[in-house]
């Protein structure tokens, strides 16, 4: 397979990152399909427009078609949604190498996603590295949140990429692993 294109995710990405995005949510996945991983909510172009405006994520392209992206974000609290602002609420109570969570300049990892056909060719890692480079400097940590359930993603962003639990949250329901991972510099 020929290499992918990376580069800064900008405003102009948000549609294509909406329409991608939605074709792996919860909802719109089998129960089969979630076996993969499968992202929480619904996302909008607006709503991805602003957090790429508040911190840079990064997208990959083969040839025209987008194979992946990984959108970071520090919005106001506000400007979350519920699931967010709740997590947001808990970062004073969580601890990472003994500091409250709260206490570092963090950004929320997440959504990401690389799509089907694109799997297993390393591509979340190359995402993951880039963002990682993008940040430095502004950010020291990454938090993310991972639905329970989806144990492929946990797999994934735990085993290979090395994010850290810190806590667990149930929304309306729902278990998620409130993850971190320090910005390399």
């Amino acid at each position: 397979m020929q290499p992918f294109d990376l580069r800064v995710a900008t405003g102009a990405d948000a549609p294509a990152i909406a329409e991608l995005a939605n074709q792996y949510t919860y909802q719109h996945l089998s129960a089969a399909e979630r076996q993969g991983g499968f992202l929480t909510g619904s996302f909008s172009g607006p709503a991805l427009q602003a957090m790429l405006a508040s911190a840079p994520g990064q997208v990959a392209y083969h040839s025209t078609e987008l194979a992946g992206f990984v959108i970071n974000s520090r919005l106001a609290p506000d400007r979350y949604p519920p699931l967010v602002q709740e997590i947001g609420a808990l970062l004073p109570t969580l601890q990472y190498r003994q500091r409250a969570v709260a206490d570092y300049r963090y950004f929320f990892y997440g959504p990401v996603l690389v799509k089907q056909a694109y799997r297993g060719h390393g591509l979340l890692r190359q995402l993951f590295e880039a963002s990682q480079r993008e940040v430095a400097g502004r950010f020291d940590l990454g938090i993310a949140f991972i639905a329970e359930e989806n144990v492929a993603s946990l797999r994934v962003h735990t085993q290979k990429l090395g994010l850290e639990l810190v806590g667990n949250l149930t929304f309306q329901g729902t278990a998620y692993a409130i993850l971190v991972f320090p910005v390399s510099s």
